[in-house]
């Protein structure tokens, strides 16, 4: 049996593995991959609308996402200046499993990921935030290695940073002895 801890861990890698195996992709990037995938052939115009982004924010993440092979643009079938937006391969597998927890529902996922948004309280949450979230939300306790030891392979001082980050806002807590 999964629990909602294992679960949470569980969505939070395969949206790590959708955005080229970065953990320090930002919550809002999985928003959009998200929303271009439950929405093929999207344009960013109503991305932005969609999910209230500014522009120039959405131009870098779309750019970001392109740039790693998430999506695919294409130009518009009226207008060669716009340009329609599709996720694709490794990218289409992955959200598809972390999909897989929501009965296939975008709503659900985007829900989920707006709940970390909420809980980490940060200007740019990333997954590895909502990953050490899920961890201690697991493990109820635990100390800082063990968590650590649960993130997808990154630069340790990365991941220490992020730990420290969350104590220092007090969203997690280090116990003495």
């Amino acid at each position: 049996m999964t629990t909602d801890g294992q679960k949470a861990s569980y969505v939070i890698d395969h949206l790590i593995e959708a955005l080229a195996g970065d953990p320090s992709s930002s919550l809002r990037r999985a928003l959009i991959l998200n929303d271009i995938d439950e929405h093929p052939a999207t344009m960013q115009a109503e991305i932005m609308e969609r999910l209230q982004l500014h522009k120039s924010s959405l131009n870098r993440e779309i750019d970001w996402l392109f740039n790693y092979g998430c999506i695919m643009r294409q130009d518009g079938k009226d207008d060669a200046r716009t340009k329609t937006l599709q996720i694709c391969g490794y990218s289409k597998k992955a959200l598809d499993a972390a999909l897989d927890y929501f009965e296939g529902k975008h709503e659900k996922l985007k829900g989920f990921v707006n709940l970390f948004t909420r809980i980490l309280k940060q200007e740019k949450p990333t997954l590895r935030d909502a990953k050490i979230i899920a961890t201690l939300y697991e493990k109820k306790e635990a100390d800082k290695q063990d968590v650590l030891d649960h993130l997808v392979n990154s630069a340790p001082s990365t991941d220490n940073r992020a730990f420290n980050r969350l104590i220092e806002t007090g969203l997690i807590e280090e116990k003495d002895g």
